[in-house]
């Protein structure tokens, strides 16, 4: 039997932490799926290594450009 994976939850703040893959396994059971446009963007940005501020600062910029 697999075992599912752990959730990483910050002693801090409380809040659980999904990673970037795991929110799209949850997404794809969902029957969510990004759109071409969308999953340009977050390719460029994981190929510049840029944090997840910075990721979501150039989400939010190139929406705002649409």
């Amino acid at each position: 039997m697999k075992r599912a994976a752990a959730i990483v939850r910050t002693t801090r703040t409380e809040e659980f932490v999904l990673s970037s893959r795991k929110g799209e396994r949850i997404s794809a059971v969902e029957g969510l799926k990004l759109s071409p446009r969308m999953a340009a963007i977050l390719d460029e940005s994981r190929g510049r290594g840029l944090s997840g501020d910075e990721r979501r600062e150039l989400v939010k910029k190139q929406i705002s450009k649409k």
